[in-house]
């Protein structure tokens, strides 16, 4: 299943009429590593940060005969020495730098330019007067075409939020919190996994909130039986062009 997590751009600013979200460094640096890893291993993209993120003098050489990448230590650009590499092995050589030597806040913006295909910024944050980077999500024009296909493709399971049970147990709606697992450390609820089937641990084959529409609402689109309360995973879906595309839903098409 592919990934449903929107939050390629998950800060502590709401998204505003101007569709762009504010991103301490850290939250950035875990953004791209959101990114690196939820989606098959973007080889291109790989490349194009590595001058970035490796520094100017390693080499990254492309070889489709063998499906892998060879890259230089650094000083050495003779192909005979240099090291195979896979694009998912790039992926994560990368993320592990830049967590553990992060570079300059215009280094970062430029990494997220290329890693979020869309404009960032450096910036501050008008809350604490921190610095850290302004991206656009890119969502104009984006329109939900009630296709079902995120709610029956996506991998959502462990993506429901603390905040969204909570809210729940507020309603006191147990008709959806019969269909929510907790995962416990001793007495203290760590996480959650949705859905399952009630009073077991086997997940529903599909959303059990996803209705067909009726055929005045036009063929082949689907309702949900919870939009007011649905969980914040599916409220937020897609988050990002890129990752509408990456995901393959059809909310910007025609």
């Amino acid at each position: 299943m592919q990934p449903a997590c929107p939050c390629d751009l998950k800060g502590d600013t709401p998204l505003d009429g101007k569709e762009h979200v504010f991103l301490s460094m850290a939250e950035a640096i875990d953004a791209i590593r959101t990114d690196f890893y939820q989606y098959p291993p973007q080889r291109r993209l790989f490349m194009d940060l590595c001058p970035l993120i490796l520094g100017p003098d390693i080499t990254i050489a492309d070889d489709p005969r063998c499906q892998c990448m060879w890259i230089s230590r650094p000083g050495r650009t003779r192909k005979n020495r240099m090291l195979r590499i896979t694009a998912r092995e790039l992926g994560h050589t990368l993320i592990t730098a830049l967590e553990n030597a992060p570079p300059s806040t215009e280094v970062i913006a430029e990494i997220c330019r290329k890693t979020f295909q869309t404009r960032a910024e450096v910036a501050g944050n008008d809350k604490g007067g921190k610095t850290g980077i302004l991206i656009e999500t890119d969502m104009q024009g984006f329109a939900c075409r009630q296709c079902g296909r995120c709610c029956q493709v996506l991998d959502y399971r462990h993506e429901l939020s603390a905040a969204d049970y909570r809210h729940w147990q507020l309603l006191g709606r147990n008709d959806i919190l019969e269909r929510v697992a907790t995962i416990r450390h001793g007495s203290r609820i760590v996480s959650y996994a949705v859905w399952v089937e009630p009073g077991t641990r086997r997940f529903s084959e599909t959303c059990p909130w996803l209705l067909p529409a009726a055929p005045n609402h036009g063929s082949g689109r689907w309702l949900c039986r919870i939009h007011e309360v649905k969980p914040g995973i599916c409220r937020q879906y897609p988050g990002t062009r890129k990752h509408a595309q990456m995901t393959g839903c059809a909310g910007f098409g025609d």
